[in-house]
């Protein structure tokens, strides 16, 4: 449909999937500026949302439109955001009719959960009451002070991405020999395997001598018990050396004298609180406060460490074809981190941000003067369904003759599927 006017500005329809809440008189903008406004909206013939809105200045073609909100609280917080086509493009002639290829319509926060079934709904629920109790209970005080910090936080994790990004070249270089590793690791997969036999042979023979260890370990106290007396004997026969060492020392070779006054003396000196330690550790009065104590306390960690270690090895025999598996996906996992950088590119008078758009289907329908539910075929048609995703490495990008998708030498036949590409 054309429309002409004889105003001063420039009359362009634009048809929208719904009305988003958009009302005559909300404001056309580009970038924060107003430009136009909506002067009309009525339901087309092919029911969708047709707007009639008066610019400023003349559309180029490229331009496109997307229905923006600066908050929920109310409908007139609702505009349409314009971004102008290149300047080298044509005109728009006046009247033209922009479609749904050039317009997109605001997703409202019920459409987004009306997605999910219940159950997930539920989960998001007890998250959200969740978050809320952590702000509003007795942390409250606590939880809010961690605000002032988010601004460092995101600040923090710009530069991170910012310096990512520059490093392609290195990160290049470390999935590179990321790969390498894995490959080296698949190539030696027999030995480890072998290596984690042996070792749970071994610890199989520890076991094996539960009651060996069982006894050394009862044995131990009494002899801790019988060095500690030593000990406090040999620190009262030290003091009675010294008288000896000085009468030998006068009769004695006078290089001997020397070299138990000088070298000898010395280290029995320092020995002296050495040895006292020693018996201080190994028996104090008291509960739980010695090396006898945290002896007799081991014995029984052989009965729960055994099921422990017998489960890890368990664990590493069975992780083996997996972890040979994800090797061929390192590239793919490493180099998605080098584009992180490039999903907060964009910034404005804050800082850096993430622009997320979720769409979907309109839920509702204007019927004349009166809002009416769509019909499941109206709601889900334009949706597609894509499941039963199974790529091979490198299967996200354009596929490449001898190089992506990575079935890895035929190891990976058979379980992905080389012709899920774009």
């Amino acid at each position: 449909m054309l429309i002409f006017s004889g105003g001063s500005g420039y009359r362009y329809t634009l048809k929208f999937e719904n009305v988003s809440l958009l009302v005559p008189g909300n404001l056309v903008m580009v970038g924060g500026h107003p430009v136009g406004s909506i002067d009309s909206i009525k339901l087309s013939d092919d029911n969708l949302a047709e707007m009639e809105v008066e610019l400023d200045e003349e559309a180029r073609e490229g331009s496109t439109f997307i229905v923006r909100k600066s908050s929920l609280s109310s409908v007139h917080s609702h505009y349409i955001s314009m971004t102008p086509g290149p300047d080298n493009a044509p005109a728009l002639a006046e009247g033209t009719v922009l479609g749904e290829e050039s317009t997109t319509a605001a997703v409202e926060i019920d459409q987004l959960f009306d997605t999910f079934d219940a159950k997930t709904r539920r989960g998001w629920s007890n998250l959200i009451r969740g978050v809320s109790s952590i702000y509003a209970g007795e942390a409250a005080e606590g939880a809010n002070k961690t605000f002032k910090y988010s601004g460092a936080s995101f600040s923090s994790t710009q530069r991170l991405m910012a310096e990512l990004s520059d490093q392609d070249a290195k990160l290049d270089e470390f999935v590179e020999n990321t790969g390498g590793l894995m490959t080296t690791l698949a190539e030696v997969s027999p030995t480890l395997t072998q290596m984690v036999s042996n070792a749970n042979t071994a610890l199989g023979s520890i076991a094996s001598e539960n009651e060996s260890l069982s006894l050394a370990l009862q044995e131990l106290p009494p002899t801790l018990r019988q060095g500690n007396t030593t000990f406090v004997n040999l620190r009262a026969a030290l003091d009675d050396v010294q008288p000896l060492l000085v009468a030998n020392g006068r009769a004695a070779d006078a290089g001997l004298a020397n070299f138990l006054g000088d070298d000898v003396t010395p280290v029995l000196r320092k020995l002296k609180p050495v040895a006292s330690n020693l018996a201080t550790i190994s028996s104090r009065p008291g509960p739980s406060n010695d090396a006898n104590e945290l002896l007799e306390a081991l014995i029984p960690l052989q009965s729960t460490a055994r099921p422990a270690v017998n489960a890890v090895v368990r664990a590493l025999n069975a992780s083996q074809e997996e972890v040979s598996e994800t090797r061929a996906y390192g590239p793919d996992i490493f180099n998605s981190f080098a584009k992180l950088g490039a999903a907060t590119a964009n910034y404005d008078g804050n800082g850096h941000y993430t622009r997320v758009r979720p769409t979907a289907t309109g839920l509702s329908e204007l019927n004349g003067t009166t809002i009416e539910p769509q019909t499941a075929p109206t709601i889900y048609g334009g949706l597609e369904l894509i499941s039963g995703l199974n790529r091979c490495p490198g299967g996200a990008t354009q596929p490449i003759a001898g190089s992506n998708p990575f079935l890895d030498d035929g190891n990976l036949t058979g379980k992905c599927d080389p012709s899920q590409v774009p």
